[in-house]
């Protein structure tokens, strides 16, 4: 049991320090390389079974493809890093409180 929480521990922290390349990087990257930066987080997430990230990382994967230049990237890189820390039986109820922080910031 032990060894599985320091193997997410190390999963969770890979994951932030994902986040925070992307997030220094995102603004001069391609299209095709931020949306492939984001669905590996993405997929890191949903392998693990963190879905509090991956409703996150799949959330601003469609507002990228919807409109890059509308997209609130400070938003989805703020809620990322906090998804990372959700306990694991948390995260269908933080991830959507999260995706709903993101949708009133973005209406209000």
């Amino acid at each position: 049991m032990e060894h599985h929480q320091e193997a997410m521990l190390a999963i969770r922290a890979n994951i932030q320090a994902q986040v925070e390349r992307l997030e220094a990087d995102c603004r001069a990257m391609t299209l095709p390389a931020l949306h492939e930066a984001v669905d590996a987080i993405r997929a890191t997430a949903l392998a693990h079974n963190l879905l509090a990230v991956e409703g996150i990382a799949h959330a601003f994967e469609r507002a990228i493809a919807q409109d890059r230049g509308a997209t609130a990237f400070g938003l989805y890189f703020d809620q990322l890093k906090l998804a990372t820390g959700c306990n694991p039986a948390d995260d269908p109820t933080a991830r959507d409180a999260m995706l709903a922080a993101i949708s009133v910031r973005l209406s209000g």
